[in-house]
């Protein structure tokens, strides 16, 4: 074993053994390329909307993200009506069927699972390239956010709930008041959120990262760090997956998963088979 990948391990379970004594469950967040802010969907194609046309709205450009917003869910909402479920028809069921499908939301994934956050770092990676493990805090995060720690629940009628999520929610009316990001209580309302562990941060107005959001407190507090997943261990990673029986199917436990696993599994028969005709081919030279 890479005596960096051990190094990454003993400081997981330091960081989760602390955490427990203070009776709070840290949620992970993998991201395959180290450098990559943490934003919400809903933030990053606002900006690339930004970047791609060069219009600019100074002061309003919190406006126009929610408007987005809204526009987005109307549409999603209007079309998708019928597919949904009727658990799903609910203010944060179609919410999070919107994020199970990649529609732009304020939602931001997470895991209670850092097996789980290391996969979908590991996921799609590009060879030689830097991934991450981002460790969070949340009840940190809703203590410096919100002035409270504990969880903030999402319920159906987002009129109820510990705390009024209606400006977070684009069929309500919202406040003039910027909304922070909040570490919330899920609606699960699929397999996939279950198989994964799911657990999600809610994004405010801010268009800065998480990581600069609150002038920098959560990184400074210890309540958000990053652990980068050097290319070194990327061998480690793979065997400490296999160890612990975990694939595509395993995280997304649908036909769409099944198919996915199935091309996965095929590259990797490729790969082995050209592994061994290299052998081969080194093998006969020699003699």
């Amino acid at each position: 074993m890479n005596p960096k990948w051990q190094e990454i391990l003993d400081q997981v379970t330091t960081l989760r053994q602390e955490a427990a004594k203070l009776g709070v469950k840290l949620w992970y967040r993998g991201q395959r390329v180290a450098k990559w802010p943490i934003r919400s969907t809903l933030h990053r194609r606002v900006i690339e909307y930004f970047e791609r046309t060069g219009i600019h709205f100074g002061d309003e450009d919190t406006a126009f993200l929610r408007e987005e917003y809204k526009s987005v869910y109307r549409t999603f909402k209007a079309q998708a009506w019928h597919l949904l479920d009727p658990i799903e028809r609910g203010d944060w069921g179609i919410i999070f069927r919107m994020q199970h499908h990649g529609f732009p939301t304020r939602l931001l994934d997470w895991t209670k699972s850092f097996a789980c956050a290391v996969y979908f770092a590991q996921w799609e990676r590009n060879p030689g390239e830097d991934a991450a493990v981002y460790v969070l805090n949340p009840d940190g995060l809703n203590l410096v956010s919100a002035g409270r720690e504990g969880l903030i629940a999402l319920d159906e009628d987002a009129r109820s709930g510990n705390v009024d999520t209606r400006p977070y929610h684009p069929r309500y009316l919202a406040t003039g008041k910027d909304l922070q990001t909040i570490a919330v209580v899920p609606h699960f309302s699929n397999a996939r959120m279950v198989a994964q562990s799911s657990a999600f941060t809610l994004s405010g107005d801010s268009f800065l990262p998480l990581e600069d959001q609150f002038d920098g407190q959560l990184v400074a507090k210890g309540y958000l760090r990053q652990i980068i997943l050097p290319d070194e261990v990327n061998k480690d990673i793979e065997d400490f997956l296999a160890t612990v029986g975990l694939g595509h199917f395993e995280y997304f436990p649908d036909l769409e998963g099944l198919r996915s696993a199935y091309r996965v599994e095929m590259e990797r028969t490729i790969e082995r088979a050209l592994d061994i005709l290299s052998s081969q081919k080194t093998e006969t030279k020699k003699l």
